[in-house]
Order: C-alpha cells, then structure tokens, then sequence
C-alpha cells in the first residue's frame, strides 16, 4: 500500500519535471521566432494547437480510445471555456509579450500566477501546509534573483520592457484561470481527454479569431521557423500539457504549482545557450534558490506520506 502511493506519487513529480523542462523550451522558442517577426502571435497559436491537439487527439484513438470520447456535451462546453483562457488567452499574450521582452523575463513573470492559483485553490477545497507556502516564496524570491528583478543594487526593472511584461503577466492570468478551474474537470474526465479537448476547442477558437481580427497575419518563409514552430507544436506543447495533467492528476495543485519553478531555471541555461542572454553570479543564486524550494517541499511530502498510509 504503502508503495503503491509512493509510485504515484513520483509518477507525479516526474509528470510535473518534465512539464517544467518543456515549458521552459516554448519561451526560447517563442523568444526566438517573435523577435525577428517571423510569425504573428494568433497564427503561431494556431499552428502549435493545431498540431498539438492533432498529434493527442490520435493517439488517444490509438490508445485511450475509451477516455477521449466518454465526455458529455456538459464537458466539452467547459473545455471550451477552459480552452478560452488557457488556449486562447495564455499563448497569444504570451506570444504577443515575448516580441517585447526577453524569454527568461517571460518565465519569471508566468511564476507569478502559483500565488494566484495558491488562493484559487482554495476555493475548491485545497488544502495548503505552511511548509508549501514557505517553498512557495523561497523559489519566488529564487525567481526574481534568476531574472535580475533582484540584485546587488537592490530592485532593478528595464521600463523598455514593460509593454511585453504586462502581456505576459496577462497570459500568466489566464493561466491561473485554467489551472485552478482544470482540476474538477481534470478529475471527472481524465487528464488525458481533458488535455486533448481543451487543445483541440482552443484551436477552433483560435481559429475564429484570426478569420474576425482585423489585423495582418504572416507565415514564416524559412524551413527553419517551420521546424522550431514544429518542435513547438509536439513538445513544449502536446506532451507538456499531458504531463502536467497527468501530474495534476497525482499530486496536489500546491505542490505542482512549486514543481513549476524549475521552468525559469531551465529558461535562463536555455536562453543564454541559445539566445546568448545574460547569466551572472546572482542569478546561479537564484537558480540555488528556485532547485532548494522545490527540494524541500518535495522531502516533506515524501515523509509525510508514510505514516498516513
């Protein structure tokens, strides 16, 4: 019995690692492909949940045949909702911000919305420890020494940046929105279906903002934007959404939400591999922070759950 949980539970941490890992990827990514003008925000949108949604849809007929198509017309009225704010709403904005600002300011500023998921859960019945809290605010604290929020010289903030960091704190919002509405639909549904539906009804919705928005749309013209919008489209998207319902499935919102603070972590290596921005002294203090955070909250869970099975 006691195993059994055990299993799951790292289940849960490994879903939710992962998910991190490849999140930190899309604001590289996005990063990379918005900067230089090579798509708009609403079409790189639909092309990523397009074939994302696409490549879960299928292999749920494959698979999880049985789970994809229990869900009632009710279900798929609120993935549709949930796909508004966490399709729709988190990946525009996100993507719109990021021609703004730097991908390793975007991560940080998407850590903002476990404080706000933080008291959303507690309204449909999440219960936080203090101890979570505690990792909670360390790794934000850890987040904003990553990004050079925090420094030696006390706050520091580029006012360039402001129109793409206030874009992305909308998408962090809408994310917010999603997560803390996902988990009784997560529950009822199943994280795959649940995953795969909202993508897929986002998309639709994506769809029919791009006919009605009044705006110019362009496509890329290079095979290289296309492969990095397709690595876009299966990993950072379809897999990291399965895994971070799958994680959301096994362990708790809280928890999960702390697990998430590896995403700047991983952003910050990324972008200055990739994108050669800059890494300093304090931000390895940050990265300490973020990984000590999420170590310590995790060791308390492990042994808090032997005596209670």
């Amino acid at each position: 019995m006691i195993l059994k949980h055990d299993n799951t539970y790292k289940i849960g941490v490994f879903w939710s690692f992962a998910s991190a890992f490849l999140w930190s990827t899309t604001f590289v990514s996005a990063r990379y492909l918005m900067k230089d003008g090579a798509i708009d925000a609403v079409s790189l949108s639909l092309i990523r949940f397009v074939l994302g949604g696409g490549i879960l849809f299928v292999l749920g007929v494959v698979f999880f045949r049985k789970k994809l198509f229990s869900v009632n017309l009710k279900d798929l009225f609120q993935l549709a909702l949930l796909g508004l704010f966490g399709i729709v709403g988190m990946s525009v904005f996100l993507f719109v911000g990021q021609k703004d600002t730097t991908a390793i300011n975007s991560s940080m500023i998407m850590q903002i919305n476990p404080v706000i998921i933080l008291l959303g859960g507690l309204f449909i019945g999440e219960k936080i420890r203090p101890i979570q809290v505690l990792g909670i605010f360390m790794s934000l604290i850890g987040c904003m020494f990553v990004v050079d929020v925090i420094t030696l010289r006390g706050f520091a903030y580029k006012p360039d940046h402001m129109r793409g960091d206030l874009f992305v704190l909308l998408a962090a919002i809408c994310w917010a929105i999603y997560s803390v509405w996902g988990k009784k639909v997560v529950k009822r549904v199943g994280g795959y279906a649940a995953t795969t539906w909202a993508m897929l009804l986002g998309a639709v919705e994506l769809l029919i903002l791009r006919l009605v928005l009044p705006m110019e749309f362009n496509l890329p013209d290079s095979a290289f934007h296309w492969s990095v919008i397709l690595y876009l489209a299966a990993f950072p998207t379809a897999v990291a959404f399965f895994a971070w319902y799958e994680a959301m499935d096994k362990i708790e919102l809280s928890l999960l939400n702390v697990m998430q603070y590896l995403t700047p972590v991983f952003t910050i290596v990324l972008a200055w591999l990739i994108l050669s921005e800059q890494f300093s002294l304090m931000n390895a203090f940050g990265v300490l922070l973020v990984v000590a955070g999420v170590v310590f909250t995790v060791e308390r869970k492990k042994r808090k759950l032997a005596p209670d099975v």
